[in-house]
């Protein structure tokens, strides 16, 4: 099941696959790909690729056309580190 809470936003073209979460006042660009279990609650810009289990939390800003790795997390502070 896909979850979208009410008040975060989502843009044209985007992929969000199966146990993908889109949470809290997250906005995702267009012509993004949100793959399966990635947790988001953060900024990211147009054309950015997350990776299957891949996490951005704590106010991190994803710039446009970004590949967030699988089984990664992003976060406020800090660059990209593997679960």
């Amino acid at each position: 099941m896909k979850k979208v809470f009410i008040i975060a936003k989502v843009g044209e073209n985007c992929i969000i696959n199966t146990k993908a979460l889109i949470q809290h006042d997250a906005v995702v660009g267009d012509n993004c790909h949100i793959n399966t279990a990635s947790v988001i609650n953060v900024s990211v810009g147009d054309g950015v690729f997350f990776g299957s289990n891949a996490t951005a939390k704590n106010g991190a800003i994803i710039e446009q056309n970004s590949l967030i790795p699988m089984a990664s997390s992003v976060k406020l502070g800090g660059g990209s580190t593997k679960k």
